[in-house]
């Protein structure tokens, strides 16, 4: 009697935690995780500017709406800086550029520690890796200022 009580109250516990909430997003193909696995992201981001070259190695990264159509893609990088992105997403597709078609995704703007980066010829490319459940991001971010953002991070989580 008591196992099959225990067996009951076993199943109505794991079949309340299975609720109806959606975790797929539909706009980028793979499931919302939880902010702990923004540290398991891997890459890095190298800027140049004139002869000297800095290498950023990602220490957490995450993608996160911030808007109707609007998203964040967040950088912290084993040095403390910190690299965000804000992009459009209108349409299927990877790649987001600045300056980009107002009708499509664009690459809205950049900023380095809080400093908003004078964007030219940019682009970011964000691809789901179904396999991981996770995205993988190429970044080349050119400035007035002859800088030069470039590099990829993979295993980016999709953050609510």
């Amino acid at each position: 009697m008591k196992t099959k009580l225990l067996l009951v109250v076993g199943l109505s516990v794991i079949l309340g935690a299975c609720g109806t909430e959606e975790t797929m997003s539909p706009q980028w193909g793979i499931d919302f995780s939880s902010e702990s696995t923004s540290g398991f992201a891997k890459g890095s981001v190298d800027q140049y500017h004139a002869e000297t070259k800095t290498s950023y190695i990602v220490k957490t990264a995450n993608l996160r709406s911030a808007g109707e159509d609007t998203y964040a893609l967040n950088y912290t990088f084993e040095s403390g800086d910190a690299l965000e992105l804000r992009i459009v997403k209108k349409v299927p597709g990877s790649d987001y550029a600045f300056p980009g078609d107002a009708g499509g995704n664009q690459l809205l703007s950049a900023s380095f520690n809080g400093q908003t980066l004078q964007l030219v010829d940019s682009k970011v490319s964000i691809l789901p890796r179904l396999d991981e459940n996770k995205l993988a991001t190429a970044t080349k971010l050119q400035t007035a200022e002859e800088v030069v953002f470039d590099g990829s991070i993979g295993r980016v989580p999709l953050v609510k």
